[in-house]
C-alpha cells in the first residue's frame, strides 16, 4: 500500500489534461492499489474531475499516481463515435489492451466487463472496446466469455466525401477549377453536417465498420482531402478544428514536408486531421494508356510495396491508401495488400458498405462552387 502521508498530494493540475506516461507506470485502483501497468510510453487523457494523489484515467475505472506522470506535448482527446453494439466481453484475470495494429498498450490484473465496440473478425480476431475514450483490443484468448446479442442497429452505407483544395475569396482567390473550395463554403457545409447531427469517421472506426463488426451512427460521415496542398492548413484546418470534426488527409509523402516531421502536419493532426497515405512517389505518370496513367498500374512490385511501406512510416503507422489520380488494378491492389493497406479509396463515385472490396472505395467528389443542395443531396440520397 501507499505511504499514509503520500495520500495528501494533489495532482489535480493535470485534470482535464492529456498526460505522458512513461514505460512501467502503474495502473491503480481509484484507492491506489496496484492493478496492471503501461508496457510502453503512452499518453493517457485524464478525468476532468481528477484530483488528489490518484487521478482517474477518463473513460475507465482506473487511475495513475500524479507523481508518476508527466505533461504531455500531445492535445488531441479521442472520443469513438462507434456504438455500443449490444454484448458485454468478460476478461481473463489478467489480460491486455492493444491498438489497431497489435502494439500493447497496457497490462491489466484482475477480471473486467467491457461493453463491445467492435466484434472478432476473420480479419481481426480481437474484441474492440473502450477504454480512454478510445478503441483498444482485447485478444480472444485472453477473454472467458461473451454474452448478450447484437441489437444495436446503425447506417447500412457512409458517404465518403473528398476534396482537394480551398482557397480564400476575401484573400483574393478564385476557382481554379471545380476541385477547389471556398472556405466559407466548406464553412456552409460542416455547418450544415453540425446542424443535421452527424459524426465524422475517423479511419479506424471505418474500417472497424466496413469489416462488419462495428455499429455507426445512422447519421455518419467521412471526410477526405487529398494531396496535401499547403490551402488545407492555411484555410480548411481552422474551419474543421472549430467545428470539432474529423478529417483524413492523404498526403503524398515523398514530396517536401508531407510528413510528421512538417510541424503544420503534427499540429492538424492533433486537432483531428489523421494522417494517412497517397503514395511516397507514386503520385506521377508512367504507365501510358493505362488509366490517367499513374505508375502503380505497371510498376515493379517490390517497388511498390517499399514505397507504400516508406509513405505508411512517414504518417506514422498508416494503413489507409489512396490511389494517385484514382488509377487502381490487381497489381496495384496486391502492393499495398502486402505493405499493410487495410482500406483503399478510389475516385469513383458512391457511398461505401462492408459488402464492397475493401481495397476499392469509392468516394463523393466534393465539387466548388456547386451548392449547399447539391452537397445535401450526395450524402443524403
Amino acid at each position: 500500500m501507499p505511504a499514509e502521508t503520500a495520500a495528501s498530494e494533489d495532482w489535480s493540475e493535470y485534470a482535464g489534461h492529456k498526460v505522458h506516461v512513461p514505460a512501467g507506470t502503474s495502473i491503480l485502483t481509484e484507492t491506489g492499489e496496484q492493478a496492471g501497468m503501461f508496457p510502453a510510453d503512452a499518453e493517457i487523457d485524464i478525468s476532468a474531475d481528477a484530483s488528489g494523489k490518484y487521478l482517474n484515467i477518463n473513460d475507465s475505472r482506473y487511475a495513475v499516481d500524479g507523481a508518476e506522470i508527466q505533461q504531455s506535448s500531445r492535445w488531441m482527446k479521442h472520443e469513438t463515435a462507434l456504438q455500443p453494439i449490444g454484448k458485454q466481453v468478460t476478461t481473463a484475470d489478467t489480460y491486455h489492451l492493444q491498438d489497431l495494429s497489435g502494439k500493447e498498450t497496457a497490462e491489466i490484473h484482475g477480471a473486467d466487463t467491457y461493453e463491445v465496440y467492435a466484434e472478432p473478425c476473420a480479419d481481426d480476431p480481437r474484441y474492440g472496446v473502450r477504454f480512454n475514450g478510445r478503441l483498444a483490443y482485447i485478444p480472444q484468448e485472453e477473454t472467458v466469455s461473451c454474452s448478450g446479442e447484437r441489437t444495436a442497429q446503425g447506417a447500412v452505407n457512409l458517404p465518403v466525401l473528398m476534396y482537394h483544395f480551398f482557397y480564400s475569396e476575401a484573400d483574393g482567390g478564385v476557382r481554379e477549377n471545380a476541385n477547389f473550395v471556398e472556405v466559407n463554403e466548406l464553412d456552409e457545409q460542416l455547418d450544415w453536417l453540425q446542424q443535421s447531427g452527424y459524426s465524422t469517421l475517423t479511419m479506424e472506426e471505418t474500417l472497424c465498420y466496413m469489416q462488419g463488426r462495428s455499429v455507426i451512427p445512422q447519421k455518419s460521415v467521412v471526410i477526405t482531402i487529398d494531396d496535401g496542398d499547403p490551402s488545407v492548413h492555411q484555410y480548411a484546418y481552422n474551419v474543421i478544428r472549430d467545428h470539432g470534426m474529423h478529417a483524413t488527409l492523404f498526403l503524398i509523402t515523398g514530396w517536401g514536408g508531407q510528413n510528421l516531421q512538417n510541424y503544420d502536419f503534427w499540429e492538424m493532426r492533433e486537432d483531428g486531421l489523421e494522417l494517412q497515405s497517397h503514395g511516397f512517389l507514386t503520385h506521377q505518370g508512367g504507365c501510358s494508356g493505362m488509366g490517367h496513367g499513374g505508375r502503380i498500374l505497371c510498376m515493379d512490385h517490390a517497388e511498390g510495396v517499399e514505397d507504400t511501406r516508406m509513405s505508411f512510416d512517414a504518417v506514422d503507422g498508416g494503413f489507409v491508401y489512396c490511389y494517385p489520380f484514382g488509377d487502381y488494378n490487381d497489381s496495384a491492389k496486391a502492393i499495398i495488400s502486402e505493405a499493410g493497406a487495410k482500406l483503399a479509396f478510389t475516385t469513383e463515385y458512391g457511398k461505401i458498405d462492408p459488402s464492397m472490396d475493401l481495397l476499392a472505395l469509392p468516394r463523393i467528389r466534393v465539387q466548388g462552387g456547386a451548392g449547399i443542395e447539391r452537397y445535401i443531396s450526395s450524402i443524403e440520397d
